[in-house]
């Protein structure tokens, strides 16, 4: 019988939380998932770990498939090797130091069976707080509102929130080759490609601030290598809406999707490092931003500050600020 999810589960040095993770995913109340786990060569036991959980569950061993990668790519290239080998009728993402709620897949499926919907979102937890959301409005086809908040990226966008039909994939979505604002590249493509998103208005999704992980590596060169790989997804994602046509369209919502990702380069800025690079990314958005209802005032605040002052002054007022 064909699986009505498929969840992908890229692994890599996550020894400490696979566990959590995978019983998390095992002990859904939905039965007819497939496992899809991806080893990105990771360098530590995680791969043990993940066998020993897989053996305390002998009714889905046959559900589990591993793709053992013969290098090291990133995120984005195991789910897309995950996605190779994925069969379900709708695709899930589960990040492997993430956990979710027993029911997700469940409502989540139901949902999208209910309404024959392309996608489904669900709310989602940082650190077991409840993060607010626009989006959980049940029963109603929020695609057209989730795709131009999406390219805005006012809320925090996940791809592990959301299913979608395994079929959109194939439709021409691009998996970035960047490590940083990678869901928010893929969730605009499936948006776009999706004809209805329909919500479950709980959250269910846990997912965790690890502080060992690549996202929160403190050195000056990772700050600029994910300062540079978010830029180039916005610009990935500028390009797929002016090859559809829509540039136009959204263009406020992808000034404001620039202006997010530059700001990646903050910790460098706060001790007035970096600006010169920073200043010379998107210059486009000059004159674009005080006026750009999807930009907060703090963050408009934070960007003539970072624009138009000299160095001196861009480290005092951070140094103020945290006091």
């Amino acid at each position: 019988m064909r699986p009505a999810v498929s969840v992908i589960v890229p692994v890599y040095k996550v020894e400490q939380f696979i566990g959590e993770c995978a019983r998390s995913l095992f002990e859904q109340t939905l039965q007819n998932v497939e496992y899809v786990f991806v080893n990105d060569c990771t360098p530590d036991a995680s791969m043990d770990v993940l066998r020993t959980v897989i053996a305390e569950f002998p009714s889905r061993e046959a559900a589990v498939k591993i793709v053992d990668k013969p290098q090291n790519e990133g995120l984005p290239a195991a789910r897309r090797s995950g996605l190779a080998v994925a069969s379900g009728e709708y695709v899930a993402h589960c990040d492997s130091d993430d956990r979710i709620e027993p029911d997700m897949f469940e409502r989540l499926y139901n949902e999208a069976m209910a309404h024959n919907a392309d996608g489904v979102v669900c709310g989602m937890f940082y650190n077991d707080a409840p993060l607010p959301t626009k989006y959980s409005r049940e029963g109603e086809n929020r695609r057209d509102f989730i795709l131009a908040d999406m390219i805005a990226a006012t809320e925090m966008q996940s791809l592990c929130r959301f299913i979608f039909r395994r079929e959109l994939y194939s439709k021409g979505v691009e998996f970035p080759v960047h490590n940083q604002g990678e869901d928010h590249a893929t969730l605009v493509q499936l948006a776009y490609f999706s004809k209805s998103i329909f919500c479950v208005d709980k959250p269910m999704y846990h997912w965790r601030c690890n502080q060992e992980s690549m996202t929160h590596a403190p050195s000056a060169e990772a700050v600029i290598k994910r300062f540079s790989d978010a830029c180039a997804n916005a610009r990935l994602v500028e390009a797929f809406l002016a090859g559809k046509g829509l540039g136009g369209r959204y263009a406020a919502q992808v000034v404001a999707l620039k202006l997010f990702s530059m700001f990646y380069m903050r910790p460098l800025l706060r001790l007035g490092d970096g600006i010169p690079e920073w200043r010379g990314e998107f210059p486009e958005v000059r004159g674009k931003v005080l006026c750009n209802k999807y930009i907060s005032f703090q963050h408009k605040i934070e960007y003539l500050v970072d624009r138009y002052c000299p160095r001196s002054i861009i480290k005092t007022i951070y140094r103020w600020r945290s006091c």
